[in-house]
């Protein structure tokens, strides 16, 4: 039975109880765990992705775009922790614009990225990922919200209650130990 995966399933299913039990801090944590995300995606844009093509115009929408990610990211950390209240909503409503955004940036690069025959898959699936997270949170200031995050809640909590029962399903029985021949008895 290998425990780290048991542990993640443990934490994946307290993550899904909170979400079943509290969605509303859920969604605080979750704009704050998208902002610091957002952080971390404008300064790989600034440090790895604008200088992929010798374009100027694609180093100057990844320039704006990573710049723009570290600062909605920083004002999602800090502002909900030092003005509650509606402020929350807020920024799930700035944050999934910027998504959207985001994802017509990405569009962009993509073309940019095909004409000088490079690799699209991961600005692609960037795209897909914001779009997604967009609608999500559009979604989540309506009561729709509070049952999307429930929902998640339930299929986490079935998913790690499955991954529990299939690790102690196919734990050994028995260890035996291997008996290696001793070279010294034999000479």
């Amino acid at each position: 039975m290998r425990k780290s995966y048991l542990m993640l399933a443990a934490l994946t299913a307290i993550i899904g109880i909170m979400m079943i039990l509290a969605p509303t801090e859920c969604v605080k944590v979750s704009v704050i765990v998208l902002g610091i995300a957002a952080i971390i995606n404008g300064l790989h844009s600034l440090v790895a992705v604008r200088n992929v093509l010798p374009n100027s115009t694609f180093s100057t929408v990844e320039t704006v775009k990573g710049f723009s990610s570290i600062v909605l990211g920083t004002l999602a950390v800090l502002l909900p922790l030092v003005f509650a209240g509606i402020l929350w909503t807020v920024m799930m409503y700035v944050i999934a614009v910027y998504l959207v955004l985001s994802t017509i940036a990405e569009v962009f690069n993509i073309t940019q990225l095909k004409a000088a025959n490079l690799e699209t898959h991961s600005f692609s699936t960037e795209a897909i990922i914001s779009i997604a997270l967009a609608i999500i949170l559009f979604c989540l200031p309506a009561k729709i919200g509070v049952i999307i995050i429930r929902l998640g809640g339930t299929a986490l909590l079935i998913g790690s209650a499955v991954c529990i029962y299939l690790e102690w399903k196919h734990k050994p029985l028995s260890i035996e130990a291997e008996i290696l021949p001793d070279d010294d008895f034999e000479k």
